[in-house]
């Protein structure tokens, strides 16, 4: 691999009744159930994962991605209770709505943030994207994990339907309310039910940027304009825009501490949309110049 994951993932369950049209693990969709975007989850005995976990190294995180099924909430505490009990590592589960009572047990067993997978920037991408679930049930539960956490993460992914300007609103909406913000590029998968294509480089890439200036305290919505909800200008000093550049970690993978999520939404051997490691020189350049055709490409 490019680069060893620094936070161990796991998945849980073993049939989604969700219907998230983008999803491997959608009911509704025929692709193979031991995916979760493109990545393989091979199914390992608790007592095994939980021998592995004392001995891990170089792992900043644990994260536990769930499916919806009857019987999540009491096998997701006793999950994180046993996971707790043998390793000091900050534990985060991602999950769908669920009453505060939960959060406050996943608390109480170890857990140390809850993101969600809201994916959709506005309401109505996510009717069509996410059916069967509400929109107003996520606000209000990642007002929840706020409260009960004191932050919250949210998931969002470029290409499903939102323009740039509905995208960067969310980066600040969430960004304000104390979430970190996890971007992702929608990777498609054989057997799901959306057919649209990956986002260009290009785009993804002004995205990125803009996310990283807000949630970094750099820029704010206030500072980006858009033309027909395309983001055409950040308008921030130069000096600002060079530094991050050179940085470019605006470019590496987005989300909770230690989160690095290699191969996550690439295809072998193409391109990178977040790069698991610091970038090379010509890594950096190559992101820069995307950055910059991305501006100057005419609607």
């Amino acid at each position: 691999m490019d680069a060893t994951p620094t936070t161990i993932y796991a998945m849980l369950g073993d049939a989604c009744m969700g219907a998230c049209l983008f999803c491997t693990q959608s009911r509704l969709n025929t692709a193979d159930k031991q995916l979760l975007s493109r990545v393989i989850w091979p199914k390992l005995p608790m007592d095994d994962v939980l021998e592995a976990v004392v001995s891990m190294t170089g792992v900043g995180r644990i994260c536990i991605q769930t499916l919806k099924y009857a019987e999540l909430l009491p096998d997701l505490v006793l999950a994180t209770k046993e996971l707790s009990t043998v390793s000091a590592v900050p534990l985060s589960v991602c999950m769908n709505p669920t009453d505060k009572e939960w959060l406050v047990a996943l608390k109480e067993a170890g857990v140390e943030r809850v993101g969600v997978g809201l994916d959709c920037a506005t309401e109505a991408t996510f009717k069509t994207i996410k059916p069967g679930f509400s929109w107003n049930t996520y606000q209000r539960f990642i007002d929840d994990t706020i409260e009960v956490f004191g932050k919250g993460s949210v998931h969002l992914i470029v290409g499903v339907g939102d323009s740039d300007v509905a995208l960067v609103h969310a980066f600040q909406t969430y960004h304000d309310k104390g979430c970190s913000i996890a971007l992702f590029a929608y990777t498609p998968v054989r057997g799901t039910a959306l057919d649209l294509p990956q986002p260009s480089l290009e785009r993804y890439r002004a995205l990125q940027l803009a996310r990283h200036l807000i949630v970094r305290d750099l820029a704010t919505w206030d500072d980006m304009q858009f033309e027909d909800g395309k983001l055409v200008v950040i308008d921030v000093e130069p000096s600002i825009l060079e530094r991050e550049f050179d940085a470019g970690t605006a470019f590496r993978t987005s989300g909770c501490p230690s989160c690095n999520r290699p191969m996550y939404n690439e295809r072998p051997g193409g391109a990178m949309y977040n790069y698991p490691r610091a970038l090379t020189a010509d890594e950096k350049a190559a992101a820069r110049a995307a950055v910059h055709c991305y501006f100057s490409q005419q609607i």
